[in-house]
């Protein structure tokens, strides 16, 4: 099993499997650009609003529950971003 995980500013939220990890990713990115703005996250049973600015700094990571101590999987070998 793999989980999905966003690390804001040093919070690590857990994000359900239902997750669009790309779309979450694109709005973080929007709100970095601009303004300081929130945004939300489901993490589990409840939603947690996030302020991002232009220092955040956030990380989003998967761990294989079944790996050990493997490395996190890379997801920008599996999302294209023009940064």
């Amino acid at each position: 099993m793999t989980t999905t995980h966003i690390e804001i500013d040093g919070h690590d939220f857990l994000l359900p499997r239902s997750t669009d990890v790309a779309d979450l990713m694109s709005r973080i990115e929007a709100a970095a650009r601009s303004q300081p703005t929130f945004i939300d996250l489901a993490t589990g049973d409840a939603l947690t609003s996030v302020l991002i600015t232009a220092q955040s700094r956030v990380v989003v990571y998967l761990i294989r529950e079944d790996a050990g101590h493997d490395a996190p999987i890379d997801v920008r070998s599996t999302l294209d971003w023009d940064l």
